[in-house]
């Protein structure tokens, strides 16, 4: 593998956050966990003709788009997991809920009805109460996104990418995301056993994980409902989606929901 890729931030990103982006890179790297090494500058600004600031881009090394097995992904996951949280990298507090209730204000009048919205903010007040509440225990670096499209197959192992939700907070969110995959998108059942095996530890007998389904739940419809905004194909799957979050409590898995590739796919036909 060789040359290198852009990311381009969304407009009004913040110099730092772009920047942080690369520390973290260069952090993992100095750990011996494997992520696409930054090029050049940290960030570089892209400006009008008016040279007013508009977005920040930044290039890393192509990894390519090799997939990574459950086990890698929980191998990675464990050994990030074990490091010392550095103090230089700018990381917040992770947050499960902090951006969703803004997400919800920002949708076009009409997709949701005022009982609607009153009840899906409802939900995440209550579980943003309980998540500070919880026992969680020591916390370490956390993706945030851990998902198998963030982490990449190479010849020399499996890399993370994607740094935009690194924080400081609980493993168990790292870990609930492949069990929820199981039981939202019907994900065979053998690769999160794979998953746990190989990391360890299994986090549906812990009680949080009962706790963490309702975000990933709401985030994963509002994921499709932006986007339906321009790929009106994503609506019955959007809406499908709604039907199982305003649910309470929500039904048994697994939901029937399509995975968002094969949604995205289909609509791009």
């Amino acid at each position: 593998m060789s040359g290198a890729v852009a990311k381009v931030w969304a407009p009004g990103t913040a110099v730092e956050e772009a920047a942080r982006d690369t520390r973290i890179a260069r952090w993992l790297l100095s750990n011996g966990i494997r992520a696409p090494r930054p090029v050049g500058n940290s960030a570089y600004p892209l400006t009008d003709s008016s040279g007013r600031y508009q977005l920040q881009v930044g290039f890393a090394e192509d990894l390519g788009d090799g997939e990574a097995s459950s086990a890698d992904l929980a191998e990675v996951l464990r050994r990030l997991h074990g490091l010392a949280v550095p103090r230089d990298l700018g990381l917040t507090r992770f947050d499960p809920c902090r951006d969703l209730v803004g997400r919800l204000r920002d949708l076009p009048r009409g997709t949701l009805s005022p009982e609607q919205e009153r009840h899906l903010r409802t939900v995440l007040a209550n579980t943003r109460t309980a998540w500070r509440a919880a026992p969680w225990g020591p916390l370490c670096v956390i993706h945030g996104d851990a998902t198998p499209s963030n982490c990449i197959a190479t010849p020399h192992g499996a890399a993370l990418i994607d740094f935009e939700r690194a924080a400081t907070g609980p493993r168990q969110w790292d870990l609930a995301a492949a069990a929820w995959a199981r039981d939202a998108y019907g994900v065979p059942p053998e690769r999160y056993e794979e998953f746990a095996s190989s990391y360890g530890e299994d986090v549906t007998s812990d009680a949080a994980y009962g706790l963490m389904s309702p975000v990933f739940a709401i985030s994963a419809w509002l994921y499709l409902a932006e986007c339906a905004r321009t790929e009106p194909d994503l609506r019955e799957e959007a809406d499908r989606r709604l039907a199982t979050v305003l649910t309470s409590p929500l039904p048994p898995a697994p939901w029937g929901w399509l995975p968002a590739s094969r949604v995205l796919t289909k609509a791009a036909r």
